[in-house]
């Protein structure tokens, strides 16, 4: 099997959709040895932010001289982004001969009814435990892909457990109420395992606090156990003092961009001042501070162009994000106007409140199709009525390529200072290669 046919193979086990429970891959892990349990994981859910702790506190660890694992979701442009070992992802050919290797087993367990398919995240995060165990990983950073009770990855049993920022999101999976999305992500939290958490809504606090309680794991708040004050922010990072209980009072730089990476970057030293706490001189603050310095979460408000304008991707995929992003904008960005838009969504997302969040911080907008979307894309004329309601000059361009370029037009046209691709990360991904390999 070679790297098309795996990636294909994949895609394929996604026809099974989004399935409730943890059977399928137990099942698929046991068959395969349960590699899962040869390394210790840092588990970590979450609405937003989850993505840069997990990039942080895995870039801390190599720091620190562990040999470090990495599983993320989504991918931008390869499959083989989701899966790294010391910061490298593993090769095409390597996922090929995993994704080969696993196929007989998958197989196996579709003609047990009492089991049934894995699917395509199932089956990946299977492949990424085994991929990490013959690669020696000590300690695995793992970000859930969807909620925490029922996602693949809650399999584990880690040192620690980190619940960053929870807002409304992928509500018909996960509830419709901010109580029950944090119940759902909270199911992360294991017995006497403690759990680190980020600010939140009084509401998902709440929920977070009385699930700890219940299972007897100590809980770290961010801000109130650990506080963090933000010192800088500009367009090349963000610096931020944090006073950790074991490693001490630390000034931190990630080059991540925005006040929300204050909080994530707080959150990312609470988690590594625990696992400090558990292990004892493994990692010392100069290691947190050099592998803070040189995490990087590409499409996170990144900077991928400087002339003749700032073009800057940002996923901002929901409407918290998008939100995140209009704070962004107006606090570091503000200077980089007239500023155009390249916009596409999801169809279950909120496009009337995430436009409203961004349309005052820019001039044009481009609007485009998230291709890719699980459910869908919004449709551009849609979009872009909704914009122009708004009250901002607004255009459809069904392919998200020719958005860019029609975008890029505007740019030049209008003298603008900054370009933007925001509304889904499968739209960064799909036109990030423009700019970037």
């Amino acid at each position: 099997m070679d790297y098309e046919a795996a990636v294909d193979y994949l895609r394929s086990l996604s026809r099974f959709g989004i399935k409730p429970g943890l059977e399928r891959t137990e099942a698929l892990l046991q068959s395969m040895g349960n590699p899962e349990r040869s390394m210790a994981h840092v588990h970590i859910a979450g609405t937003n932010g989850k993505g840069s702790v997990s990039v942080m506190v895995e870039s801390a660890l190599e720091e620190a001289g562990h040999v470090s694992g990495l599983l993320t979701s989504p991918h931008l442009q390869r499959y083989t982004e989701r899966i790294k070992v010391g910061g490298r992802e593993i090769s095409q050919q390597q996922l090929a001969e995993l994704v080969g290797e696993m196929a007989p087993v998958i197989a196996r367990l579709s003609e047990n009814e009492n089991i049934g398919t894995p699917t395509e995240f199932e089956a990946l995060t299977a492949a990424c435990f085994e991929w990490f165990m013959r690669s020696g990983v000590e300690i695995a950073v793992v970000e859930t892909g969807l909620g925490g009770t029922y996602d693949s990855t809650n399999v584990v049993t880690p040192e620690v457990s980190v619940i960053t920022h929870i807002a409304m999101d992928h509500m018909d999976r996960l509830g419709n109420t901010l109580s029950e999305i944090a119940s759902n992500k909270a199911g992360i939290i294991k017995p006497g395992v403690p759990v680190v958490v980020s600010p939140q809504d009084p509401e998902a606090m709440a929920v977070i606090v009385a699930k700890a309680n219940e299972v007897g794991a100590e809980v770290t708040v961010v801000g109130m156990d650990v506080p963090y004050e933000p010192i800088h922010m500009d367009l090349d990072g963000t610096t931020v003092d944090v006073d950790a209980p074991v490693l001490g009072s630390l000034r931190v730089h990630t080059p991540l961009v925005g006040r929300h990476q204050v909080t994530n970057c707080a959150t990312a030293v609470a988690a590594l001042d625990v696992l400090e706490g558990l292990k004892g001189g493994t990692i010392s603050p100069a290691a947190v501070c050099s592998g803070i310095g040189k995490a990087c979460h590409p499409g996170r408000f990144e900077v991928v162009r400087k002339s003749p304008y700032v073009v800057i991707l940002d996923g901002a995929h929901n409407l918290d994000g998008a939100a995140s992003l209009a704070a962004t904008l107006h606090e570091i960005a503000y200077g980089l106007r007239p500023r155009v838009m390249v916009f596409g969504t999801s169809r279950d997302k909120p496009v009337r409140e995430m436009l409203a969040a961004l349309v005052p911080e820019v001039d044009v907008v481009i609007a485009t199709a998230a291709v890719g979307a699980r459910t869908g894309a919004h449709d551009p004329e849609f979009v872009a009525s909704v914009a122009r309601e708004m009250g901002v000059e607004a255009h459809a361009v069904a392919s998200a390529c020719e958005a860019v370029q029609a975008g890029a037009r505007t740019a030049s046209a209008i003298g603008a200072k900054s370009l933007l691709v925001a509304g889904s990360l499968y739209l960064v991904g799909e036109v990030r290669g423009i700019w970037r390999d």
